[in-house]
């Protein structure tokens, strides 16, 4: 098994070898700041799911097709979309492209169960 360079970790690029733990360190810092604020948007698009699921309604796989599909057209990170949905519920108004994107996404998951 070949073992891990810096290179392996930043999608390839190769560093001189005295930059090479510098480079590395860079990396995983990368690496773990994306991982935390992927954990900690976890629990915001679990309740997103939930708000869609219940408004919808739907199962939890398409719930989260409706978020990634808003997320697209509205230009927006899930996290984000997420948020919005999850804030709407106490009455915090979405954002407009969201808004949109959010309405015509509803529509099309409640036409193709007949509702």
């Amino acid at each position: 098994m070949r073992q891990r360079t810096p290179g392996d970790l930043c999608g390839g690029a190769s560093a001189p070898e005295r930059e090479a733990p510098r480079a590395e360190v860079a990396c995983l810092r990368e690496e773990a700041t994306g991982l935390r604020r992927a954990l900690e948007s976890y629990p915001v698009i679990d309740m997103a799911r939930g708000v869609i699921m219940a408004t919808a309604p739907c199962t939890k796989e398409q719930a989260w097709q409706l978020l990634v599909e808003v997320s697209q057209h509205a230009n927006v990170k899930v996290r984000d979309v997420a948020r919005s949905v999850v804030d709407g519920v106490s009455g915090t108004p979405l954002p407009p492209e969201v808004h949109r994107a959010l309405v015509v996404a509803l529509r099309r998951v409640r036409a193709a169960r007949g509702t």
